[in-house]
């Protein structure tokens, strides 16, 4: 699994360090120092596995050799106690290819620090050991565009609110001072040429850095550059060993207080996924509890109104519907209309009179005279009641 580790530390004469023979070590080459004679030869150094030195545009093409490059800026910082040099220390992931990794440090030196104007003296450091890791050696003095050294600091004018010089007052005529020329006098401040040496670079730069190595790793090999508590992370950070401590193996108290912690980490892993367990369990339990709670409440009110609608039943009675009025209609009207025409006319007509109808009316008359008078007669004879 990859680790992060990224750390920063500066080259310094005050230290007794010399920039020639630092860039001789982190590189396994033989570099002379100017100004000693002394030869720094460090070729049979084991474990470089590669090494670059990567300058801004503006730097002279001479400055690609390591000898001409430290051996320039120890003539330029003169003083006992400059700073001859920053250093990035940084782990490399054992999960890359050796390619890969170049590419990486390339990159990374490239956009954070060349491209702000550092001339970046890298080496890549690989003794097998499951420990890849990279120096990157750094100028503190920006080169300017005629390709010489600038300098560390340099002098402004001090602005008002409204970005004008603020003028230098003479406490005795409360008037702007003038100068031996008789020019007048502004405020001015001193300021570093460069941001490099801005507190809040270690943070942009440790953040570029994990970002950098994140673009090759894959998800779960993925790197960190806040620390554990930051992240929220129950963990306990190891100490950084060194080539020195790594070579003793546990007889180095640095690597048996690396084992100890590992070992504390893996319990420390066991009882949080056992929180993360139970924690979810009683989000889980939460949850049902407010679904129940409510479906309770959506009961007790169903259970209210059915018990008012009873309530205002008992005291009003049941509402009977009103019948609804017929709403007149055209096409009914039409319809019983043409109903009652169609009677009329399936109706018999009354038969015409005529000769013909006389006639017959006149002999049943006369035919129905004649059965009654028979009638009489026999009922006679036979001694039956008179008619």
């Amino acid at each position: 699994m990859a680790i992060y580790h990224l750390s920063l530390k500066t080259i310094s004469r005050s230290k007794g360090q010399s920039a020639v023979a630092s860039s001789a070590y982190r590189s396994g080459s033989k570099l002379k120092d100017f100004e000693t004679g002394e030869v720094k030869d460090f070729t049979k150094k084991h474990g470089v596995a590669y090494s670059e030195i990567q300058l801004p545009t503006q730097a002279p093409a001479k400055y690609k050799g390591r000898e001409e490059l430290w051996n320039a800026v120890e003539e330029k910082e003169s003083k006992s106690n400059s700073q001859l040099a920053r250093e990035v220390e940084l782990a490399l992931p054992a999960e890359l290819e050796r390619p890969t990794q170049i590419k990486l440090v390339h990159d990374y030196v490239q956009t954070n620090f060349v491209d702000r104007g550092m001339c970046a003296d890298w080496s890549i450091h690989d003794k097998e050991d499951g420990n890849p890791h990279a120096h990157i050696m750094l100028t503190t003095r920006a080169i300017k565009k005629n390709g010489t050294w600038a300098p560390k600091q340099k002098s402004t004018y001090v602005l008002d609110e409204d970005g004008a010089k603020v003028p230098q007052i003479d406490s005795k005529t409360g008037q702007q001072k003038i100068g031996a020329r008789g020019r007048k006098m502004w405020q001015r401040t001193t300021e570093s040429y460069t941001d490099w040496n801005d507190r809040n670079n270690a943070e942009i730069w440790r953040k570029s850095w994990a970002e950098s190595c994140n673009q090759y790793l894959a998800p779960e090999n993925k790197i960190d550059h806040r620390s554990y508590e930051r992240q929220g992370v129950e963990q306990i950070p190891t100490i950084h060993e060194g080539h020195v401590a790594r070579e003793m193996g546990d007889r180095s108290e640095r690597v048996q207080t690396n084992i100890d912690i590992k070992a504390s980490n893996r319990e420390l892993s066991g009882l949080s996924a056992t929180i993360t367990k139970i924690q979810e369990e009683a989000r889980k339990l939460f949850r049902q509890i407010a679904e129940l709670t409510e479906l309770i409440r959506k009961r007790a009110q169903e259970k209210a109104e059915a018990k008012r609608q009873v309530e205002q039943l008992a005291q009003t009675g049941p509402a009977q519907p009103e019948p609804a009025e017929p709403t007149p209609n055209v096409a009914d009207n039409f319809l019983k209309q043409l109903n009652a025409d169609k009677a009329k006319q399936a109706k018999p007509a009354p038969p015409e009179e005529s000769v013909a109808g006389d006639f017959l009316k006149k002999l049943h008359s006369d035919r129905s005279k004649r059965q009654a008078h028979k009638y009489r007669e026999r009922t006679h004879d036979q001694g039956g009641p008179e008619l």
